[in-house]
């Protein structure tokens, strides 16, 4: 951990930071290509009103209690005609 630690240090002091975004960029597109999970959300409340999201209502029916207690992450929003 603290040779992770110098080496994170180095980066940060010694690489431009154009460099360290362009790094980082690629880092996290590799992660993402090897990661197996897909993350989508619902919004529960939609608008600047507190107005409850239909997708969200129908979507809580659908999942049972267990699912959605296992799962980490949900997340998605209603699309037109869809």
């Amino acid at each position: 951990m603290a040779a992770i630690m110098f080496v994170h240090a180095m980066f940060r002091q010694y690489f431009p930071p154009q460099l360290q975004d362009y790094i980082f960029q690629y880092s996290k597109k590799l992660s993402n290509f090897m990661y197996p999970y897909i993350h989508i959300t619902f919004d529960e409340f939609k608008g600047e009103k507190i107005k409850k999201s239909e997708a969200f209502s129908v979507i809580q029916n659908y999942l049972s209690d267990k699912s959605s207690a296992n799962a980490k992450r949900l997340k998605a929003d209603v699309v037109k005609d869809s």
